[in-house]
């Protein structure tokens, strides 16, 4: 904000004679002194600045009674501050402070001060003189000890010294007689003095992330807690006594050495909220039926095989988190529980439901288990890859028929069927629909969306080629990368012709999901018999055999089988699904089910898509290989016309009508865009190799890698030119300047160049304008979407040094960040032996604050969060209701939220991170409006009171009514987009659980589809 629009804020306010004045997150770096003008104000808010100090003129506010200083840049408390005698609630959460003055103590009046998130490493005896404080804030600091005045401040009602350095709990603390929140999560502490029991107002205890391995008898004592923090501690277990923690509504033990449920706690009949996430249970006791009042359970991480059915009196439950166990099937009696909306079942060995269905939610997995299940249909596939030449096809025919043809080059896949009977057994028989994948190398980046998890592949490679020798490891990286764990068949063909051998040890204890190495030859048939027989093992052993499937859901796909098209209306497909008794919650579930399984595609979030169903993806796919394997898009540097699509594709099979869904249904897949003429499209994947001229100022560049650890999988950058296709820059002749390996673009006031460097398996980053750390987050939020579709890949976030000009040393991001918050200044660059500044390295990157919140991510302290570990008011900034000048809100500011609310916070938190993700795949130009929301609601606690939640909230109020304005930008983006809106409603109807104990506006019914 401009010093000119402080000034006309001012007096705007001066004029009104307002009260309240908030500046926060304006970029100010400096105050005006003007500000002393306003007498009559009571509250300022100048959070999310950059101010390193405070006008005098300051101190003419007197009655000011509210201070909000958190997150500038200040490294002293403000003399200034002092004479503000008024002052009653004073945060300075997240500066730079080191110490604070003996002169604090003439703010008698204050009740409430934030130092959290700072530099201090002892407080000052002088602090006791605050006797009127009751919530004094310390956490993040580095405090070792607590000074033994600290017992003066009996009013103190909350006392956060979470994540501090403490080694014990200063015996002085049971002084506090009305504590009613102590957060000491974070430290170091070992044991818990027995003279705890003195704090008998407590109702909240945090010792989560201690190493506590046992707790004393005496914690019983503390009957008035209604929340026990004991979250990775080393404790194996709890002390009868805890039984006489009657009130007790959330208990979380996560992450400790419990190797089953203490029987005591089934006697704490109010608990609403039990976490065991992470601990070492192997069942649950019938007994957990006792817990009637249970609303959240979770049981994440540990070695549950089974569920006991009793677990369906638990019939308040909303959340059951069993991920990262061993789970193979649900009780079908799990659907009883009515008020269940989240179920996280994943990371479990599932086989009913399928993850195909559990991915989709609650619904789903209940719809899945009501219905008659009996037929078992066992199927996979099995994929063939390998370079060009190597023997695929004719492995193919020997395995089917059993019959020798010469090989054949495979444009793109070619998918066939194979029965193999049951092993071990004379009844039942697998289908196998094999996948040969063609080896050219203008292939790969394509084959990477049919590489499947929980199929088995088979590695081709032929010893006569020391290429295809060189090429094992690529391969064995991209299984790994797209394929997960799926296990792998090694397979060395033309065993006649050359015989060579692989160092298999070496190759599987790199790659521990190879399952076997063969050697055959096709011609002969030699090894084929030995090879049957270890796919048909492998094959009966993947998780998905022997699994039971809704009968009718088979009735619809033997229909659609027999239909023989290679596409269907999406109203076609639905008629048959009706006919077979499926409802249209069925049909829903049924759709995206055979979808996530590639037995048809049906994106119904592309509206030229979603009235088609394509039943034979192979026809998809091989419109997609033709325009790949097309010589005349070729030899035209990657531009497709429109009207080459008939010479291209064969009349009959692609009928004119469907060309532009087909080309649509490229786009999807990254591997196209229409160019601005409307008559043509861009093929990256067959752009020039080879880098174009252009002119590139290498001076005050801003330099930014991607490091990818074993390999750097094709594609990454043909698929980051479709998405940033409308950045790219124009060159003389109007196309793009982009190459297969590289682009330049013009975004934010800046010009970037994007491009690999496969020698050292990296993508580099350029950045010149008036904006780099604007363009450098767009294009890595791209970057960072396309990394995270490969499931199994490692990637560094590099920077070079800046200790010279051409200093090769780079650090890693990441680790330079945690170095920060670790309170680091500097790191040592191994070229120059310089001592080089982290802050200033960073800088050039990210705002310290926007650096703050991508920790708290990366250390999972959002988890934290999410799992009402980390309930402190150190996370609250002081709040006002609209972002520019207001007038205040008529709040109680003394009456805490009803307990039902701190369930529906890690939801709200949850769905709206879910709707940024898919706000910002949509348009990322969008992405510092919803960062701006996201720190404002990563602010609360579940324990916020109710003045300290309005702020956020009302900023989350505003985007959804944005939403759901037709003449907003916002609703522009969303629209068209069936996910994000279903998103959007999902997080309107939780906001609304909010808004009605806050006298908040609700968002509208019309728009939550009510």
């Amino acid at each position: 904000m401009t010093n000119e629009r402080v000034l006309q804020f001012i007096r705007e306010a001066f004029e009104k004679n307002l009260t309240v004045l908030n500046l926060s997150e304006n970029q100010l770096t400096q105050l005006p002194s003007e500000i002393g003008e306003l007498v009559n104000l009571k509250t300022l808010d100048l959070s999310f600045n950059e101010l390193t100090q405070l006008p005098p003129e300051i101190t003419e506010l007197k009655n000011l009674t509210t201070l909000d200083l958190s997150r500038n840049q200040l490294t002293q408390l403000p003399p200034e501050i002092t004479e503000l005698k008024n002052l009653t609630e004073l945060y300075l959460y997240s500066n730079q402070l080191t110490q604070l003055p003996p002169e604090i103590t003439e703010l008698k009046n204050l009740t409430e001060l934030n130092l959290s998130w700072n530099q201090l490493t002892q407080l000052p005896p002088e602090i006791t003189e605050l006797k009127n404080l009751t919530i004094l804030s310390l956490s993040s600091n580095q405090l070792t000890q607590l000074p033994p005045e600290i017992t003066e401040l009996k009013n103190l009602t909350t006392l956060d010294l979470s994540l501090n350095e403490l080694t014990q709990l200063p015996p002085e603390i049971t002084e506090l007689k009305n504590l009613t929140e102590l957060y000491l999560y974070s430290n170091q502490l070992t044991q818990l003095p027995p003279e705890i029991t003195e704090l008998k107002n407590l109702t909240i205890l945090s010792l989560s992330l201690n190493q506590l391995t046992q707790l004393p008898p005496e914690i019983g004592e503390l009957k008035n807690l209604i929340t026990l923090y004991l979250h990775s501690n080393q404790l194996t277990q709890l002390p009868p006594e805890i039984t006489k923690l009657k009130n007790l509504i959330e208990l979380d033990l996560s992450f400790n050495g419990l190797t089953q449920l203490p029987p005591e706690i089934t006697e704490l009949k109010n608990l609403t909220i039990l976490s065991l996430h992470s601990n070492q249970l192997i069942q649950l006791p019938p007994e957990i039926t006792k817990l009637k009042n249970l609303i959240e359970l979770n049981l994440s991480g540990n070695q549950l095989t089974q569920l006991p059915p009793e677990i369906t009196e638990l019939k308040n439950l909303t959340i059951l988190s069993l991920s990262l166990n061993q789970l193979t099937q649900l009780p079908p009696e799990i659907t009883e529980l009515k008020n269940l909306t989240t179920l996280d079942l994943s990371k479990n060995p599932l086989t009913s439901p399928p993850p195909e269905i559990v991915s989709k939610g609650v619904k789903a997995i209940f719809t899945y288990l009501k219905q008659s299940r009996t037929y078992e249909h066992n199927e996979a596939k099995l994929i063939l890859v390998g370079a060009g030449g190597v023997g695929k096809t004719c492995l193919v025919n020997r395995l089917i028929n059993d019959v020798f043809v010469e090989d054949q080059i495979t444009e793109g896949i070619n998918i066939s069927e194979w029965d193999i009977p049951v092993p071990y057994s004379g009844n039942g028989s697998i289908k196998l629909n094999i996948w040969d994948f063609g080896g050219q190398e203008i292939y790969h980046s394509t084959h990477q969306f049919f590489l499947t998890k929980r199929s088995v592949y088979i590695l081709v490679w032929n010893a006569r080629k020391t290429k295809d020798y060189d090429n094992i490891y690529y391969w064995l990286h991209t299984l790994e990368a797209f394929g997960e764990d799926s296990p792998i068949i090694l397979v060395m063909t033309k065993m006649n012709e050359s015989d060579d051998d692989l160092n298999l040890k070496d190759l599987k204890s790199k790659f521990p999901q190879i399952a076997g190495y063969l050697k055959i030859d096709s011609k002969d048939g030699k090894g084929i018999n030995s090879l049957k027989e270890i796919i048909c093992e492998i094959a009966w052993n993947l998780s998905l055999m022997r699994a039971k499937g809704v009968d009718s859901w088979y009735e619809v796909r033997k229909e659609l089988k027999g239909i023989g098209e290679n596409r269907i209306p999406y109203d076609k497909f639905c008629e048959i699904c009706r006919s077979k008794g499926l409802d249209s919650e069925n049909v829903d579930i049924l759709d995206g089910y055979l979808h996530d399984l590639g037995v048809t595609l049906h994106f119904r979030d592309r509206i030229g898509l979603k009235n088609i169903v394509i039943l034979k993806p192979e026809w998809a796919t091989g419109a997609f290989y033709k325009i790949l394997s097309a010589k005349s898009v070729l030899h035209s540097e990657g531009v497709l016309l429109q009207n080459e699509l008939d010479q291209i594709w064969d009349k009959e099979t692609y009928l004119t009508a469907v060309h532009q869904q087909l080309m649509e249904l490229m786009n999807k897949f990254e591997l196209a865009y229409e160019l601005p003429d409307k008559s043509s499209y861009l093929i990256p994947e067959l752009l020039p190799k080879n880098e174009p001229d252009y002119d590139w100022d290498d001076e005050e560049n801003l330099y930014f890698y991607y490091s990818y650890e074993s390999f750097l999988p094709s594609g990454i950058i043909t698929r980051f030119i479709v998405r940033m296709h409308q950045d790219i820059e124009k060159k003389e002749d109007g196309m793009s300047l982009c190459w297969r390996e590289g682009a330049v673009l013009q975004l934010q006031n800046s010009r970037a160049l994007v491009k690999m460097r496969l020698d050292e398996k990296q993508i580099e980053i350029r950045i010149k304008g008036d904006n780099k750390r604007g363009a450098l987050g767009a294009i890595c939020n791209e970057l960072d979407q396309i990394n995270s579709s490969i499931k199994k890949i490692s990637i560094s976030k590099l920077i070079p040094c800046n200790c010279s000009k051409n200093c090769p040393e780079r650090y890693s991001y990441e680790k330079l960040l945690k170095a920060e918050m670790k309170r680091e200044e500097t790191i040592q660059c191994h070229e120059s032996y310089e001592h080089i500044s982290i802050s200033l390295l960073l800088d050039g990157y990210k705002r310290r604050e926007e650096r703050f919140n991508e920790y708290k991510e990366g250390e999972n302290l959002k988890q934290l969060l999410l799992n009402n570990l980390v309930i402190s008011p150190n996370f609250n900034v002081k709040a006002v209701a609209n972002p520019a000048i207001n007038v205040e809100p008529k709040i109680d500011v003394n009456t805490n939220i009803n307990v039902n609310l701190k369930i529906d916070l890690p939801l709200i938190l949850n769905e709206f991170d879910d709707l940024k993700d898919e706000l910002e795949n949509l348009n990322p130009k969008i992405d510092r409006d919803l960062n701006k929301i996201q720190d404002s609601l990563y602010e609360l606690s579940p324990n916020s009171d109710k003045e300290k939640l309005f702020k956020p909230l009302n900023k989350l109020n505003r985007f959804l009514t944005k939403l759901s304005d037709p003449d907003s930008d916002y609703n522009k983006v969303i629209t068209g987009t069936q996910k994000g809106i279903e998103q959007a409603q999902k997080l309107g109807r939780t906001y609304n659980k909010f808004a009605q104990w806050l006298a908040m506006p609700q968002v509208p019914d019309l728009f939550l589809g009510i």
